[in-house]
């Protein structure tokens, strides 16, 4: 029995494995989240449409779903069919959960399969829409009974070349069911929950973030982006500019929603958008530059933003959407601090409208006490309320999910808002890069689930709707001193259709009185119960281990040292007016950009965005430098100077050194301290010794004052002609060995001349002891024998003539 057990789980489980869905694999660009099939399913099902996406007693008697089939896979599939099946009723907080996770069953009604005509091949896609009664016989359609939220599954069936008939593709999704239309069979409806339950305050936050695209740059330079994406988004039916129709759309000014809603916007977001308006390029990674197509998509987003602002409640994000946390254990508590302060003047300035002061939701809702400590009241951000998940909040005896609560080890005053973790879960499934749903909440792993948002950004909210009606119904909590908080991560990945579907459903629910609208603001006034206690802060582990890594916010702190050198080194330049602070201030924000929220738990998109910056802000140090000459430079005496050319590519005056290295050839005076005009050049007359004659290099570099690298070093070619101090004083020397031997060839020559002659090499002549004539004397026997003369010659007798 046991091994019949065994194996029909295992079969079971084999065909279940395509109910696992869409998992979420690596993004292949920067801000661009990347969905992957089921592994080993030939089938995609994306869904476009589903309606109704609250199911109330005035909407429709049908559900009718629409999307596309896709066939990814390597063979045929044949004789598909699909159909829509529910679960039970989900009754606990616990089923609501496993639902959204995808592992709740949705067997408990199953209508007989629509064929679908057709053979679909490899790379091939077909229509899908049909439509199914909600009420009625369970065999033709779902058979609803009563108002709840329940599991809903679209199963497709098929039959792939060579295999056998299984469940090949899967979307699940929350329907939640406010009220039922009539009854066909018994012609009544259900009324609405709102009689039943009492009235629960609620707050929304929406957020309006996206992953960041601009490189650093400096005042009257073209903005660069690293892709054009913004411009899709921008643009009518793209992301952000759904995102700010539909608020505007559902939830116009002096509406109940949007009493309940505080748009939560990234600043660098706004910014990014101000600067495209004027013209913008975006480079490709091999470096080349073309003109962007989004100037005019996001002048028209900024002003409709702006316009649907103005009278809201607003909250700034911190700076680029910064992880504040990673910022804080890496040692730069300061630029934490400065993230949130630049962020809430930089968006107040940008929107035309105040922000909610003294407020911070940091990402994913969770902060760590040293983290409190650089942003709270007593740091340069001066907050005293906090918007975290009730996650990040020590458990008492008692589950909190919702209220107002004072923080212990905190500054007297500072409270947390507290963000419902279930209605969090719901919105994290469908989050972008670097949200809490990539890691799963127990082993870190990424788990693969079959969402409406692993297949289409349509139905990213339809979740949210589900588990915000279950709250909804379950009425307030007693203990709550503080509304329901719905807030989706920063990095949302709805769309205008999600986006507008949420709202219209939070309407539904308010006009219903099931929710009743606070705004954020009079939560944070109303502060915690006067008998609450205060509670610690709990940072969960598998929050750390999706922060950006240390070594991104190392290099953030090495580039902050390179620009805060550049801002040393600049002055202000009378009649120019832009400032260091004007200069190297955006440039120190940019690098925030690396540690955005959008990376966190893809640490080679953190990287490759730090290089991006760490490059640009070099081509910015460079271009402080000195230019090479068109030649080399020709000395004709050994004391000629060299005239350099140092030019600033910066729009403000730089104070410089300028540095000349030589292995041999040219010995250098030492140079005064430069300053170079902004966008400017100057000459600099350089005092050298030649110390040979002949070509050899030097090499030329320019410092700031305190010794800070800016352009690289430039080479110099020198071409002397001049006997240098070396070649002179070798040939003074030469000079003086040549007089010294003249001399004593001299001396010489006149001791010979004042002294005994010198000996004759002839042979001495000796008279002959028998008065004879002299002959030669005795041979010197150390000489060669010469033969002695012959008979003597007669006297020659002149002739004389007549």
């Amino acid at each position: 029995m046991r091994l019949v057990a065994a194996m029909a789980a295992i079969a079971l489980l084999l065909l279940a494995g395509p109910l696992t869905g869409a998992a979420r694999a690596a993004t292949p660009a920067l801000g661009a989240p990347a969905e992957a099939p089921v592994s080993g399913s030939p089938l995609t099902l994306v869904l476009e449409q589903v309606t109704p996406r609250l199911v109330t007693a005035d909407g429709p008697e049908t559900i009718t779903v629409a999307g596309t089939l896709v066939n990814n896979g390597p063979v045929a599939v044949d004789e598909i069919e699909i159909r829509l099946q529910r679960g039970d009723e989900l009754r606990t907080e616990g089923e609501i959960r496993t639902a959204i996770e995808g592992s709740a069953a949705a067997d408990a009604v199953t209508p007989q399969f629509t064929d679908l005509p057709g053979v679909l091949v490899p790379g091939e896609h077909i229509p899908v829409r049909f439509t199914m009664p909600l009420r009625g016989d369970p065999g033709t359609g779902l058979a609803l009974s009563q108002p709840g939220v329940y599991e809903l599954l679209v199963n497709v069936n098929g039959m792939p070349a060579g295999g056998a008939r299984a469940r090949l593709a899967a979307v699940r999704m929350l329907l939640p069911v406010l009220s039922l239309p009539p009854d066909p069979a018994a012609g009544a409806s259900l009324g609405s929950a709102s009689t039943r339950t009492p009235t629960t305050p609620f707050t929304l936050l929406y957020p309006i973030a996206d992953a960041p695209r601009r490189l650093p740059g400096v005042p009257g330079e073209i903005t660069t982006l690293t892709d054009d994406d913004l411009a899709d988004s921008f643009a009518p039916g793209g992301r952000l500019n759904g995102l700010v129709a539909a608020l505007a759309q559902r939830a116009p000014v002096g509406s109940r929603v949007r009493e309940a809603t505080c748009l939560a916007v990234d600043p660098d977001l706004v910014q990014t958008a101000a600067a495209m308006r004027d013209g913008y390029q975006v480079r490709a990674p091999d470096g080349t530059r073309t003109p962007g197509r989004g100037a005019a998509a996001a002048g028209s987003w900024l002003d409709a933003l702006a316009a649907t602002a103005r009278g809201s409640c607003v909250l700034a994000l911190p700076m680029a959407d910064a992880d504040l946390v990673a910022l804080t254990r890496g040692g730069l508590t300061e630029r934490a601090a400065q993230a949130v302060t630049d962020g809430r003047e930089l968006l107040t300035e940008a929107l035309g409208t105040p922000v909610l002061d003294g407020t911070l939701w940091p990402v994913d809702g969770l902060l760590d006490e040293p983290t409190l400590a650089a942003v709270g009241t007593t740091s340069a951000a001066s907050t005293s309320t906090f918007v975290l998940s009730a996650e990040g909040i020590e458990r008492s005896r008692t589950t909190t999910t919702t209220g107002v609560v004072r923080i212990a080890a905190a500054q007297p005053g500072e409270t947390a808002v507290l963000i419902d973790p279930l209605l969090n879960r719901a919105a994290v499934e469908h989050a972008g890069p670097g949200s809490a749903r990539d890691s799963d909440s127990e082993t870190g792993a990424v788990p693969t689930t079959s969402t409406a948002a692993g297949t289409s950004t349509p139905l990213s909210t339809q979740d949210i709707i589900g588990a915000l009606l279950f709250r909804a119904q379950q009425g307030p909590r007693a203990d709550a001193s503080g509304p329901l908080v719905l807030a989706p991560p920063h990095q949302w990945a709805a769309d205008g259709t999600g986006a507008d579907a949420l709202l219209s459903a939070v309407s539904r629910m308010l006009d219903e009185t099931l929710l009743q609208p606070r705004a954020l603001a009079t939560g944070v006034a109303t502060g915690p119960a006067a008998a609450s206690g205060s509670r610690r802060l709990f940072y969960p582990v598998r929050a750390g281990a999706r922060e950006i890594p240390p070594a991104v916010i190392d290099r953030v702190r090495t580039v902050g040292d390179e620009v805060e050198r550049l801002r040393g080194a600049a002055e202000i330049e009378p009649g120019v007016g832009v400032s260091p602070a004007e200069v190297f201030d955006p440039v120190m924000r940019a690098t925030l950009r690396a540690t955005s929220a959008a990376w966190r738990g893809y640490p080679d998109l953190a990287e490759r965005s730090m290089t991006l910056i760490s490059d640009r802000i070099g081509e910015l140090r460079s271009s402080v430098r000195v230019l090479e000459p068109p030649g080399p430079y020709s000395l004709g005496t050994n004391e000629a100077p060299l005239l350099l050319t140092v030019a600033n590519g910066l729009p403000v005056a730089m104070k410089v050194r300028v540095e000349l290295r030589s292995t041999a050839g040219l010995k250098v005076a030492p140079i005064p301290q430069q300053r170079v005009p902004p966008l400017g050049r100057i000459q600099v007359r350089v005092n050298a010794e030649v110390t040979r004659s002949g070509q050899f290099a030097v090499d030329a570099t320019v410092r700031t004052p305190d010794g800070g690298a800016l352009g690289p070093p430039t080479r110099l070619q020198v071409r002397s002609t001049a006997y240098g101090t070396i070649t002179v004083w070798l040939t003074g020397v030469a000079g003086v060995l040549l007089v010294v031997l003249v001399v004593r060839r001299m001396l010489r020559r006149d001791h010979r001349k004042g002294g005994a002659p010198a000996p004759s090499r002839l042979r001495p002549v000796e008279p002959d002891p028998g008065g004879g004539a002299p002959r030669p004397a005795a041979s010197d026997p150390s000489r060669p024998t010469r033969p002695g003369p012959g008979p003597a010659a007669p006297p020659r007798v002149p002739t004389q003539r007549p």
